[in-house]
């Protein structure tokens, strides 16, 4: 992942509601496994072994995140162990075939809850974070994001 995609997953996680999060965490795990493949087909193997690593600490924290108060949570549950002892037997075997088989499922999950980000209207998660308004400004070739902030320490003070 690079450091626009690291920003871009910031400034997205500081206004996210609830589902959103776990939209985010689907995506965050897709372009994990996707550099991960690219990482393989280079033949760099130490980046590819990080890349899954990180996909499957995504998994960890989307399995933390389930709520067994229901039913369907125990599937979800499955769905995510499979996929983690898919990407483990991903890095042993340098196989790309199953991190392409975890992509598939992963595709699919974030796609559901793509469709449940219009039915959740909550607020977000995280409070007191500065909110970003892009398209204000443009320079050369690129949009120049500003942060509009009343309260630039947000109760912070050094």
């Amino acid at each position: 992942m690079n450091k626009e995609q690291i920003s871009n997953y910031t400034r997205r996680i500081s206004e996210a509601n609830p589902t959103q999060m776990i939209t985010i965490l689907y995506e965050m795990t897709l372009d994990y496994l996707r550099d991960s493949k690219k990482a393989l087909l280079d033949r760099d193997y130490d980046l590819y072994e990080k890349e899954l690593t990180r996909a499957q600490n995504c998994i960890t924290e989307l399995i933390r995140s389930l709520n067994t108060k229901y039913g369907i949570a125990n599937t979800f549950m499955q769905l995510y162990i499979f996929s983690k002892r898919h990407l483990v037997s991903a890095a042993i075997r340098r196989d790309i075939g199953y991190v392409n088989d975890v992509i598939n499922i992963f595709v699919k999950m974030r796609d559901c809850y793509r469709e449940l980000e219009k039915l959740n209207q909550a607020a977000s998660v995280i409070t007191g974070a500065q909110q970003v308004f892009a398209g204000l400004t443009y320079g050369p070739g690129h949009l120049n994001e500003m942060v509009a902030d009343p309260y630039s320490n947000r109760g912070y003070r050094a």
